[in-house]
């Protein structure tokens, strides 16, 4: 039985820079709405890389009512309280995330000054940049550093996107801290991701899946739905629902 499905945002529930599929995600909130009477299905909740502001509306698209993780899992927002809460690690380490932000907006300035800084997070380093080869670049030059200065990171790519997370605030880190929230053991948990940011959270969770869209290492130890972003959540949502109903 899942309890619980969590999804992750960008390449998932939408993609970047594009109008969501709105008849998809219509769905997807239509049968969460039904979840609170109806046991057999699970409940939503987001697990993103993305920060609060656009989490937040997210989750307002599908009246999600759980807490959800944004950040990566290194915030969590309380949808039903309107409060916000950092895990531990961002704490322990918050010196570190200050210095490598120091170092982001340095290095993107002189190399990458088109590149946008995600200025609004706390736990972890984002850039945004629509030139793929720049992003790959970025990519490398951030895993240098922080093979050489700070072993306590984990760099991820997607197309338009780099981040620079801690490792005690990653979406393994996410997941675990919602489930606990909701009183829920990571067997009764699903979760759909698409990018290599979202591999920790799928190998801890019982049922990982992802959109046809995904990158080959997330289809690698994840159940591929046919079809891209939200039309494959919501092929993966109705997939659990019709296993709780048997």
């Amino acid at each position: 039985m899942t309890e619980l499905f969590v999804l992750d945002i960008d390449g998932c529930i939408s993609h970047p820079f594009v109008t969501p599929h709105w008849e998809s995600i219509s769905k997807i909130r239509e049968y969460n709405i039904k979840s609170q009477a109806d046991s057999t299905i699970p409940k939503l909740s987001i697990c993103t890389g993305r920060p609060y502001p656009y989490t937040e509306a997210v989750a307002q698209w599908l009246d999600i009512q759980l807490p959800v993780a944004f950040e990566s899992g290194g915030g969590i927002y309380f949808t039903a309280l309107q409060k916000v809460e950092f895990l531990p690690a961002y704490f322990e380490s918050q010196q570190a995330v200050e210095e490598m932000k120091v170092w982001a907006n340095a290095f993107s300035t002189k190399y990458y000054p088109e590149t946008l800084i995600e200025f609004t997070k706390k736990t972890d380093i984002g850039f945004i940049n629509t030139d793929e080869d720049a992003v790959q670049d970025i990519y490398e030059r951030c895993k240098e550093k922080v093979a050489n200065d700070y072993d306590i990171f984990e760099v991820h790519r997607t197309e338009i996107s780099v981040n620079v997370i801690l490792k005690g605030c990653n979406k393994a880190a996410g997941i675990s801290r919602l489930a606990q929230l909701n009183d829920i053991s990571l067997d009764k948990v699903a979760y759909i991701g698409d990018s290599t940011g979202d591999i920790s959270a799928l190998k801890i969770v019982n049922r990982p899946f992802c959109p046809s869209n995904a990158h080959a290492a997330v289809k690698a130890i994840s159940k591929v739905m046919d079809a891209p972003r939200s039309e494959g959540v919501l092929q993966a949502y109705e997939k659990l629902i019709a296993e709780n109903r048997g």
